[in-house]
């Protein structure tokens, strides 16, 4: 099996999937269009690179279509990280003694140049409760050419990647424990200096440190950062630009804090 690589971040928005698109489409961002999970659940995509970003919720009225998302806090809540094989990788962090889920296989409909195809998804889960600080799970994309598209990876504000997500846990210890039997001992390394250890999941790097148990924010690397802060600015979105790192508070991406770099 290869080695485990980053493959999106998932953004709890609950019932406000409307404000939820707005709000990241006047940040710059192209978002895919509204996807019906067979599982229930609706989402957006925001495609990177090799990474995207996923706004998930529920319909009005329908909180129990996915009750995990029902009960999540509105904000940054899931780490995904990609399967070759989500049977291989099931069996692989249930060696280590990670809380796995079976797998699990949904699908959604796609609109491509007038033709209706199923995006398919086999999905390897932990146990709910597994991480204090958000879901951690991995995909299988068996369609991954229903999801990188070119004209969905095309963003006003320069998107080109993920680099990095920050988390806080109140016990980094437990929470190391918990990504080595999900991604092995090779994928964990101290972190420099902090309490805390970072994971390198190419090309993301996962950073947890001492503190509330939640998941913060994201990194994202742009085209051009000078251009990405004039675009914010004519919207009216509030930016602090320090050095060659421009973040978006937190009120403006649906308690997710965003910050920007060449």
């Amino acid at each position: 099996m290869t080695a485990t690589r980053f493959d999106h971040a998932a953004i709890a928005v609950r019932d406000r999937m409307d404000e939820a698109q707005a709000a990241f489409a006047r940040l710059g961002f192209t978002l895919t269009p509204r996807g019906h999970h067979t599982l229930g659940s609706i989402n957006h995509l925001i495609v990177l690179g090799e990474t995207y970003l996923e706004l998930i919720g529920f319909p009005p009225g329908q909180p129990d279509a996915r009750p995990e998302l029902r009960d999540a806090p509105i904000g940054l809540n899931g780490l995904v990280f990609r399967s070759d094989d989500a049977q291989r990788t099931h069996d692989a962090c249930a060696a280590r003694g990670a809380p796995v889920t079976p797998v699990q296989s949904f699908s959604r409909p796609v609109a491509i140049d007038g033709e209706t195809r199923d995006a398919r998804f086999r999905t390897v889960r932990t146990l709910p409760g597994a991480s204090p600080c958000g879901r951690l799970y991995f995909c299988e994309h068996l369609t991954p050419e229903l999801v990188w598209r070119p004209r969905w990876q095309a963003h006003e504000n320069g998107a080109l990647e993920l680099l990095e997500v920050r988390v806080s846990a109140r016990d980094p210890l437990a929470e190391a424990r918990l990504y080595r039997s999900l991604l092995g001992d090779d994928a964990i390394a101290a972190a420099p200096g902090g309490d805390g250890f970072r994971v390198s999941v190419p090309p993301a790097v996962v950073c947890v440190d001492r503190g509330p148990d939640r998941m913060l924010g994201l990194t994202l690397r742009v085209a051009d950062l000078q251009s990405a802060q004039r675009l914010l600015a004519a919207r009216g979105v509030d930016t602090i630009r320090a050095g060659g790192v421009l973040q978006v508070a937190p009120s403006q991406a649906f308690d997710v804090t965003l910050w920007m770099t060449e």
